[in-house]
Parts: C-alpha cells; sequence; structure tokens
C-alpha cells in the first residue's frame, strides 16, 4: 500500500507542477487518463481542455503546492495560486488515480485571508514555507549541508518520474537539473556518466530500448539518512506486466543527487 500511496502522490505533484508551474501541456496524455472526469463546474468535461486552460493561463500566475495527503486511491493537495483570480486563492486539489493516470478530479478554492483579518488569526496556506525555503538557500550557499534538510522520498520517487520515466529528453534534462548536482556521476551495471547531459543522454539510450509508455514505479518507500537513500523499484509494460526490478541507492549533496548507483535484479526464468 505504501509503494501505491507513495507513487500516487509523485504523480500528482508532477501533473500539478508541470501544468502550473512549468506550464508543459505536453504530461496532459501521459499522466491524466482518456476518460479524465472533472468535477470543477466551471470547467468542460474531458482531458483535452487541460492543454487549452495551459496555453491560456496568465503569465504572472504561480502555483505553489502545500501539503499533499494521499489514502487508497485518492491524493489531496493544498496549495496556493496567485495570478488565478484578482486574490490570491487557496485551493484543494483532490484527485483519483486509476492504472497510474489521473482520472479524476474535484477541487475547492477560497480567496486567501491575511491572517490580521482573519479571526482565528493564523495564515490558510503555510506561514512559515518561503522562510524555510530561504534558510535552506542560506545553508546551500553556504555549503552547510547538515542544516539543508534532505526529503530522500520526494527526490528518488521525483528521480523515477521525471527522468526515467520521461520521454522528452528537453523535459527530462530540466529534472535532471532541478534533482541532480552539476557534477553528479550516474553509475549503471554497463557504465559510468557524469553530468547533466551525460546523464540525459544515457536516459535517452536507456529508453530507446524500451517500449512506449513503459514506466518506473517504485515497489515501496525510499529510505535514506547521513546523506544515503535506497529506493526499490520495477520497470511496468503498457500491458501492466513487470519485467525488470531493481534498486537506485544515492548518495546526496547539498541537497541533491550527487551519485547515483542502479542495481538490477537478477532475471528469474519460469
Amino acid at each position: 500500500m505504501n509503494s501505491n500511496l507513495n507513487g500516487n502522490r509523485a504523480l500528482v505533484l508532477e501533473a500539478m507542477t508541470a501544468l502550473f508551474q512549468r506550464r508543459d501541456a505536453s504530461v496532459v496524455e501521459k499522466l491524466y487518463a482518456e476518460n479524465y472526469v472533472q468535477h470543477n463546474p466551471a470547467m468542460p468535461q474531458g482531458r483535452d481542455v487541460l492543454t487549452e486552460l495551459v496555453a491560456q493561463l496568465p503569465p504572472d500566475l504561480h502555483y505553489e503546492p502545500g501539503l499533499i495527503v494521499a489514502e487508497g486511491a485518492y491524493v489531496a493537495v493544498h496549495g496556493r495560486i496567485r495570478g488565478w483570480a484578482p486574490k490570491p486563492q487557496v485551493v484543494i486539489d483532490i484527485f483519483r488515480i486509476e492504472d497510474g493516470r489521473l482520472a479524476e478530479h474535484w477541487d475547492v478554492l477560497q480567496d486567501e485571508v491575511p491572517p490580521s483579518d482573519g479571526k482565528a488569526g493564523v495564515a490558510m496556506f503555510s506561514p512559515d514555507e518561503s522562510a524555510i525555503q530561504a534558510a535552506n538557500n542560506r545553508a546551500l550557499e553556504a555549503g552547510d549541508v547538515d542544516s539543508v534538510s534532505v526529503n530522500y522520498e520526494d527526490l528518488m520517487q521525483a528521480n523515477l518520474v521525471r527522468v526515467f520515466s520521461e520521454s522528452d529528453a528537453q523535459r527530462r534534462l530540466a529534472a535532471i537539473k532541478d534533482i541532480y548536482a552539476a557534477d553528479a556521476v550516474l553509475h549503471e551495471p554497463h557504465g559510468s556518466v557524469t553530468g547533466p547531459e551525460a546523464i540525459n543522454l544515457a536516459v535517452s539510450s536507456l529508453l530507446k530500448n524500451l517500449p512506449a509508455h513503459f514506466r518506473f514505479a517504485a515497489s515501496g518507500p525510499a529510505v535514506g539518512h547521513h546523506g544515503v537513500a535506497r529506493l526499490r523499484w520495477q520497470g511496468v509494460q503498457p500491458d501492466g506486466i513487470t519485467t525488470v526490478t531493481g534498486t537506485d541507492v544515492a548518495q546526496f549533496q547539498h541537497g541533491k543527487i550527487k551519485t547515483l548507483f542502479v542495481f538490477l535484479d537478477p532475471s528469474v526464468s519460469p
């Protein structure tokens, strides 16, 4: 169950940031089900509407994902969006996942009220998020690795979804630069490469030999401490059959992957 929940969480985060941060409409066909059901009364049915929506997003729109909760086939994201309406809004998006894609969506939006104007006197959305991020950035610049909190789960999952399961080379390179250090090294069983561009080419070569829509999925949660993490994974064909399994072991530096070791499990003949 934990494997499914973590994969669903990573899927929703990638879908939301791709559309509303990177404005990348090409992920719609990959991440959203063909019979996608929309419950927002202001939007028509179908996933094709999302492609049109991205093209019409205001240039100053900014989306911030916050708390993400997963249970069963459902994932809820608490976020804030600016530039969508006259006032900043706090939004809760709820998705139902089916066969590894977003199949159904509900959302609730509310104008953000400053703490000073609210009866409760507290912020509606992550009041300390920007302060924590600023502190992490200062720690990175100072080279203080111990002061940077590493989210092993999110980074290892993102590596599977945004790097090794991404067929578009440009999107993959952007993800690598987000997740990996500039001088990162990838060690695979057959060789090693250094740097984002070389890692991108290595993944491209790998995916060329795999069926279309082949994807890598986690077999459980990432486990990490003291700058090292591991994640077991499985390679899944479009028909749902698992053809390969393995483990990624990553060393982190300054909150990014410095070295990634890819281990393949021995194949077992029936």
